[in-house]
């Protein structure tokens, strides 16, 4: 079976759930309130006070976007340190640089994603 969980999932994964956690942690230990009450207050103003349902919303589509831009993030530092090796090491063909990506010890899945950048 196919191993669809790479290290570099596993840390947007733990991103997508640790941004809103953290936002909604912060907001309810500031609002001064304890118990149920903090819950709801907590979630009706992450809902801009319209509220609880908006503020479960908020807190889900904040994962959601936690997630993409923590996978972008990745791919970028990735992208960025090919480029300095290619400077460094002054490749001037696309094989070479191929070779390159191959040499690194990254997941097969990000492995292809550079890869489609340099061809």
């Amino acid at each position: 079976m196919k191993n669809i969980f790479n290290p570099y999932k596993w840390i947007s994964f733990i991103i997508a759930v640790g941004v809103p956690q953290l936002v909604y942690i912060i907001l309810k230990e500031s609002s001064g309130l304890t118990g149920a009450m903090a819950i709801t207050h907590t979630l009706k103003l992450v809902g801009f006070n319209v509220h609880m349902e908006v503020g479960i919303r908020v807190l889900i589509i904040l994962g959601i976007l936690s997630f993409i831009l923590s996978e972008w993030a990745i791919v970028a530092y990735y992208k960025s340190k090919i480029e300095r090796d290619i400077t460094n090491q002054k490749l001037n063909s696309v094989l070479k640089v191929l070779c390159l990506i191959e040499s690194y010890s990254i997941p097969v899945s990000l492995k292809k994603k550079l890869k489609t950048y340099y061809l």
